[in-house]
């Protein structure tokens, strides 16, 4: 199903997504209920977590791994 990322370095990109979190460019997004229309078709949103990225050493107490 296409995607929207909301928040982080990926703000506003499109991404295929298969589960409840995506992963881009080493940064962890986690779906939400929300959806946006985008070129016609609606698209879930997956919100940022800003503890799952590299620079923030990824999260490792919070299992993002």
């Amino acid at each position: 199903m296409p995607a929207i990322l909301r928040g982080g370095p990926g703000d506003s990109q499109s991404v295929v997504s298969a589960g409840r979190q995506v992963v881009w460019r080493s940064c962890l997004y986690e779906m939400t209920s929300d959806r946006v229309m985008r070129g016609g078709v609606e698209r879930r949103v997956y919100e940022h977590r800003p503890d799952c990225c590299e620079p923030f050493g990824r999260g490792a107490e919070d299992r993002c791994e």
